[in-house]
């Protein structure tokens, strides 16, 4: 595809965009500061509901959504947009299950809350592995799909863009902390969010309306659960294994619960968690559907490169000016979901890693660490970017595929912490290592061992085996294992007399956060969000068999 120029109206759309974003980030720095390590890695504990709800939905929606959803709905229509309604109901159980408990102990990350509820080698474990799995899922992969997409519309080299992308975030990550990067999202959710809008609107009209884009594609495209035997999206999986993979993402890892632990109340973290259960109904519509669009109108294109379905809306589309506009929703998904991923590492760092070997360093110092660290992760997420290139052409399938490594284990973990009062550090380790072990044996055979036979073994059901149905066995035998290690221990003491954090949390977390009331509004807009999404499923599913 031939890359397009930008003419006036466009630079003058990006002009006003980077001129919006440098006034956010000096007034972040103004009204927060930057110069502590609260201010710097939690914003003061000082952000609103609109803010955490927005910035959760931005730190989502990188350029890997944009690219990846857009290219997964071209290439298998809006199934994949099952990922979006299952984050709908797990956010809510993010603020309603464990926001309580992770504001109640007074954590600055996700790793810390373990040390206080099972020990300190837990959480050194799982600093290193957020870190790790941010770096090759998260940050790496919204590099690459920001660099695609220039290097389609603008014809730049994928590492020229890569590192003036990189710089640009880096920058303003560095300098603003958590309170720069918060707000920034909030103008980048509203961009993104008006520019796919507008870009939906043009797809459909050229596309000749609903009923052209239905008879353009073949029925298939148009349901949201398929069969059993799907290669990619089977309903049991979607059913079952997607919500298993999202408690891993929204409730456990430190990208998203960062933004709740900064909430100026423990209110406003419900209530922030809500609104970006509303805002997760969107991508359905504005990433899936023009991934069909590009399907119907460019299906040559689309055979060739799924993952080319964006930008082959945005360069084959757009009048002059509009361009300028999309580019710029390019840029907000990619510094959104970048800064949150910058951010996170350099708080987890810097809070359970540095701080642990300087107890004694002093809050310049550890800012500083967090700056230094920022830098660090770019250069290493740069040198992680030939990987990607290789991978799957289906970029967001690419990502569920490692993340399944690790999520349905530590699932299964956190929700034992939650609600199992006399679950320790022993029934925590043994859980992660099984669990790990073997997500990365079937990651291992399903992704690098030939297809037809393994010593002798045939090996090809293994790569033919649906990621999201190995959630499924990996969360079950997860459990199996935590509860098999629980037995064990109440034979080795059946008093109990091991203090737990859970026993402990429950008269905190009464007086943290008030019990909600069906009369409350913000119990009424949960279930109504709920409602929403089962009835999407519902209808899609029965008017588009």
């Amino acid at each position: 595809m031939m890359a397009t120029g930008l003419r006036p109206l466009d630079f003058l759309a990006l002009l006003v965009y980077f001129v919006a974003v440098l006034g956010v980030t000096i007034y972040a720095n103004r009204t927060i500061g930057s110069d502590s390590s609260k201010d710097y890695f939690l914003a003061g504990g000082h952000v609103h509901w609109w803010a955490i709800g927005f910035s959760l939905f931005a730190s989502n929606l990188g350029t890997d959504h944009l690219v990846g959803l857009a290219g997964s709905g071209a290439a298998g229509g809006l199934a994949v947009g099952n990922y979006e309604f299952s984050s709908c109901s797990v956010l809510l159980v993010l603020g309603w299950v464990f926001v309580p408990y992770y504001l109640a102990v007074n954590v600055c990350t996700v790793p810390e809350f373990l040390e206080k509820r099972f020990s300190h080698s837990m959480r050194n474990f799982f600093t290193w592995l957020t870190i790790l799995s941010t770096i090759l899922t998260k940050i790496a992969v919204t590099i690459f799909a920001g660099a695609v997409v220039l290097e389609e519309l603008l014809g730049w080299n994928m590492y020229v863009s890569s590192i003036a992308l990189l710089s640009l975030t880096t920058v303003y990550t560095v300098l603003g902390g958590l309170a720069a990067v918060v707000y920034s999202e909030v103008l980048q959710s509203i961009i993104l969010i008006v520019g796919s809008i507008a870009l939906l609107y043009f797809g459909i009209t050229a596309a000749g309306g609903w009923e052209g884009l239905r008879e353009a594609l073949p029925e298939s495209h148009f349901r949201l659960l398929m069969p059993s035997d799907h290669p990619d999206l089977p309903w049991l999986g979607v059913l079952l294994g997607m919500p298993i993979n999202s408690v891993w993402y929204w409730c456990t890892d430190q990208v998203m619960v960062q933004r709740v632990l900064c909430a100026d109340t423990p209110k406003s973290a419900q209530e922030g968690c809500l609104f970006a259960g509303w805002l997760k109904l969107l991508p359905m519509y504005i990433m899936v559907l023009p991934g069909l669009v590009a399907a119907a109108l460019f299906p040559d294109e689309i055979k060739e490169n799924s993952n080319a379905a964006y930008a082959l809306l945005v360069t084959r589309l757009l009048p002059e000016g509009w361009v300028g506009i999309m580019v710029a929703v390019i840029l907000s998904s990619f510094m959104a979901a970048l800064a949150s991923c910058f951010n996170s590492c350099s708080t987890l760092f810097t809070m359970d890693i540095y701080k642990n070997f300087r107890p004694d360093a002093d809050e310049a110092q550890l800012v500083l660490a967090g700056r230094i660290f920022t830098a660090l992760t770019a250069l290493v997420s740069v040198a992680w970017l030939p990987m990607i290139e290789g991978a799957h052409d289906q970029l967001f399938l690419y990502i569920q595929s490692m993340q399944v490594i690790w999520a349905p284990p530590i699932a299964v973990m956190f929700i034992g912490a939650r609600f199992l009062p006399d679950m320790h550090s022993f029934e925590a380790w043994m859980t992660l290592a099984f669990g790990l072990s073997f997500g990365i044996v079937f990651w291992v055979l399903k992704n690098l061992v030939p297809r037809d036979h393994l010593n002798g073994v045939d090996c090809g059901w293994i790569a033919d085996f649906n990621i999201l149905h190995y959630a499924i066995v990996s969360f079950c035998l997860s459990f199996i294992v935590l509860g098999i290690c629980l037995a064990w221990s109440r034979m080795q003491s059946p008093e109990g007399e091991a203090e737990r954090l859970l026993h402990n949390l429950q008269s905190s977390v009464d007086d943290t956060i008030s019990k909600q009331k069906w009369s409350d509004p913000v119990v009424q807009a949960f279930a109504v969000c709920l409602l929403i999404t089962v009835s999407g499923l519902t209808i899609f599913h029965s008017v588009w068999p």
